[in-house]
């Protein structure tokens, strides 16, 4: 899902700070894709001070990149006490899946009337990823994949404003699937990406929306969705 080259560094992997002169858009993006790959948890308090040290800049930036994903839904700005990676109730979580079912499906109807030769090279080098994180047994990295083959297969669609909707739907999703999972995907889910991009690069858009209909919904029955308190990440530590 991110549009980071593959062998960037990114927030919780060790790398040295990055260059003062980051902007806030990279900023944006650095605490994004954290969040999504599940490294910073819900609840999890990004302070200022650690992340102006961090990243090398001022407070300006830093709270321009937190505005921006606070307006995403994936931080929550407290008044009097700064910013937390947000807490999606049980409510927000069915929403969520429901939303991303109806929009969703819309997108891989586009995407199997537009089908072309990019957009089969993009999706056979996502899914080449995909199977040579899961042969190399990098559960991390699986789960990082898969999450974002639903934003590269959006993205096909040639409707950017729902794919950006599709961007923001899945960073909620993982703030869910974090706090409500209680089993981890089974090979038969993560085979459905096979079949969804088979049927798009078919043309069969229907069939690909049902498809993803019940993908989506398989995800969401492996959540134990009960009221639940999830202990924060440490962002030193995360920060390394």
């Amino acid at each position: 899902m991110s549009d980071m080259p593959e062998g960037e560094s990114e927030i919780g992997e060790g790398a040295a700070a990055p260059s003062p002169k980051m902007d806030s858009d990279r900023i944006y993006r650095r605490i994004f894709d954290a969040i999504v790959d599940h490294k910073l948890l819900p609840g999890t308090h990004l302070k200022e001070d650690e992340l102006c040290d961090h990243f090398g800049v001022g407070r300006t930036r830093i709270r321009t990149a937190l505005s921006r994903l606070a307006s995403n839904h994936v931080i929550e700005l407290v008044a009097n006490r700064g910013a937390f990676v947000a807490r999606p109730s049980v409510e927000e979580a069915r929403e969520v899946f429901r939303a991303r079912r109806v929009i969703e499906g819309h997108l891989v109807r586009r995407a199997a009337d537009r089908r072309d030769d990019a957009m089969s090279r993009a999706l056979n080098d996502h899914l080449h990823g995909e199977r040579a994180a899961r042969a190399a047994g990098d559960a991390a990295m699986v789960i990082r994949r898969c999450g974002r083959y639903h934003q590269v297969l959006a993205d096909q669609a040639e409707s950017p404003i729902m794919a950006s909707f599709v961007r923001e739907l899945i960073a909620r999703s993982s703030l869910i699937i974090a706090i409500y999972e209680s089993e981890k995907p089974d090979t038969c889910e993560m085979d459905e990406h096979r079949l969804l991009s088979d049927l798009v690069l078919g043309g069969h858009g229907d069939e690909a929306a049902a498809l993803m209909d019940r993908h989506l919904t398989g995800i969401e029955n492996r959540l134990e969705l009960k009221p639940r308190r999830e202990t924060a990440s440490d962002l030193q530590q995360i920060l390394g």
